[in-house]
């Protein structure tokens, strides 16, 4: 092959693995709408994080076990949700004016793990918390309850996290569908298109 042919061959294999101009842009204007959507779920969260925190210091001051349960909990909530912001920031500030084959799959696996954040070392460490913090306000309690109750309580500090889990992952399902879904199917057929235009 002639150095010409060579040359043209390459940018004609650049050109095909980079989507156009006006693609890129709409992508990216796409992905700021899904961060800016998330920093909002972030911030009501945060304010209920705090709102929790401030009502166990105010309720429970006097009963050190009870608030060192709520801090222990709320702080490997805080820690979770900084961890699952910073990835959702990274997501939205994704730029697809020059995005290869790479790019976007690894784009598309990036919001594929939006759909279940729970088994990250964070989650994991919350979940881990707030058993021990349950478990920690039940025995509190002991002095007032008889074996039977004490029994049920810690069944029940075991079993509420568990429905909590439960519940997350529904709700983060929802979500899921409704803010990372679209893009994914963009990003699928943007791969598609680029993968085509690579034959």
């Amino acid at each position: 092959m002639a150095p010409f042919e060579e040359l043209q061959y390459l940018w004609q294999s650049q050109t095909a693995l980079t989507p156009p101009r006006a693609d890129g842009a709409a992508l990216a204007e796409a992905f700021r709408r899904y961060g800016r959507r998330q920093d909002i779920f972030n911030i009501v969260r945060v304010a209920l994080l705090a709102a929790v925190f401030a009502n166990a210091v105010v309720s429970t001051w006097r009963r050190p076990l009870v608030l060192f349960a709520v801090t222990l909990v709320v702080l490997c909530g805080a820690l979770a949700l900084i961890a699952q912001w910073r990835k959702q920031r990274a997501i939205a500030r994704l730029e697809f004016s020059a995005a290869s084959v790479e790019f976007v799959r690894d784009a598309i696996a990036r919001l594929n793990a939006q759909r279940n954040p729970f088994h990250t070392r964070e989650f994991v460490i919350l979940f881990a918390a707030a058993i021990v913090g349950y478990q920690l306000i039940a025995l509190a309690a002991w002095h007032k309850m008889t074996l039977p109750e004490r029994w049920m309580a810690h069944a029940g500090a075991l079993a509420g996290p568990g429905a909590i889990y439960m519940f997350g992952r529904w709700v983060r399902a929802r979500r899921w569908k409704a803010d990372c879904a679209p893009l994914v199917g963009r990003l699928r057929g943007l791969l598609r298109t680029m993968e085509e235009r690579a034959l």
